[in-house]
């Protein structure tokens, strides 16, 4: 644990998970449950206008979708699109047949790399 200044506030806070005070987590939590209330109540609306009623930049509502933590609503069709084929979505980063076919190239590669190192034995060095 170590002590540090808030890059927020400025505050001296101790280090233990987040990168920010308690104060600062908890304001940004209050400021998610804001846009995700306006954004049950609203579902007409754009990010464009859900960032600007809830004084937040569309870029934080944009991560909040992407984070998992809301879907994008009715009037956000077509805003938020699959980082590897551009299709549009609701909620992440990729639409589900891109995740699948990522999912699928992992576990190829992992079944190469266990074929090629297959009776090869592996130490650690200790320095």
């Amino acid at each position: 644990m170590e002590a540090m200044n808030c890059p927020r506030c400025g505050k001296v806070f101790v280090k233990i998970v987040e990168p920010v005070c308690d104060a600062c987590v908890k304001a940004a939590e209050q400021i998610f449950e804001q846009v995700r209330e306006y954004v049950r109540e609203n579902p007409d609306k754009k990010i464009a206008d859900v960032a600007k009623e809830c004084k937040v930049t569309p870029a934080r509502v944009l991560q909040y979708i992407r984070d998992g933590r809301i879907e994008a609503s009715g009037g956000m069709q077509g805003e938020v699109l699959c980082s590897k084929c551009s299709k549009p979505i609701i909620i992440g980063r990729m639409c589900e047949k891109c995740i699948l076919e990522t999912n699928f190239k992992v576990n190829d590669m992992k079944y190469e790399a266990s074929i090629k190192n297959k009776g090869r034995v592996f130490t650690t060095r200790r320095t």
